[in-house]
């Protein structure tokens, strides 16, 4: 997926600013450090429950702070409850950047987060955004 498409694709979700911010690999893609292969979101509870309720995004079977687009075109979390702080939107959504008028979650958190998963899938990623962080002369 190019940045171009996953913005789009993004945009075309016509979610209300200030109640969502991008997380996950979407982030690597617009930084240009991977591709995605999908698009995570955390949203607001008040957004969570009007995506369930209104919108039809499914509840996922395990995990029930998660929901699913009816089209599978993306996830949404009320709460990063896989990780020890377990972040909710407002918690995170003032250190977001913006691109393309998009809030993506800062990349600090990201890789925390990724630490914090610490799956074989992630190892690269971590890797990639300390290069990253280290070169952009962030850390």
């Amino acid at each position: 997926m190019l940045s171009e498409d996953l913005i789009l694709k993004i945009k075309e979700l016509k979610l209300p600013k200030g109640e969502y911010i991008v997380s996950g690999s979407a982030i690597l893609d617009v930084l240009a450090i991977r591709k995605a292969n999908d698009i995570d979101l955390l949203v607001s509870p008040e957004l969570f429950e009007y995506l369930k309720d209104k919108c039809e995004w499914k509840e996922h079977d395990s995990y029930k702070t998660t929901i699913s687009h009816p089209e599978g075109k993306a996830e949404a979390k009320k709460c990063l409850d896989f990780m020890k702080e377990q972040y909710i939107l407002s918690d995170i959504l003032s250190s977001a950047f913006i691109y393309e008028d998009i809030p993506f979650m800062n990349l600090k958190i990201l890789l925390e987060a990724k630490k914090q998963l610490n799956r074989e899938k992630d190892q690269e990623d971590i890797k990639n955004i300390e290069n990253y962080l280290r070169d952009s002369f962030i850390i």
